[in-house]
């Protein structure tokens, strides 16, 4: 009886990847623990505890034009259909009315 001859590179690796997508497949099949959304009662009450108000009471840099501005952005983003893309919308609308500083005098 001569000995099986070593496996070579190629088949190395490519065991190698059959293992790699059998456990990935594996953690797949596995039961994801999730958490249940916050119901609206708790967000409201989470809402008004935290102080928050709509529409914004103040905006980054707080000034009559940026206010303008921003509120025009708003009612653009309140018309978009999408829901996906209007959720969009929205962050990203806050992050420049609540969020981003004003670097120079004029913006």
């Amino acid at each position: 009886n001569t000995p099986a001859p070593a496996p070579t590179l190629c088949q190395r690796r490519r065991r190698h990847r059959i293992a790699a997508l059998l456990s990935t497949a594996l953690l797949l099949c596995l039961p994801c623990p999730t958490v249940p959304a916050m119901k609206e009662d708790h967000r409201l009450l989470e809402r008004k505890r935290r102080g928050w108000t709509w529409p914004l009471k103040h905006f980054v840099p707080d000034t009559p034009g940026w206010r303008r501005l921003m509120e025009r952005r708003f009612e653009q983003v309140s018309r978009i259909e999408d829901t996906t893309r209007r959720y969009n919308g929205w962050v990203q609308t806050m992050g420049m009315a609540a969020v981003a500083p004003n670097f120079t005098e004029i913006g």
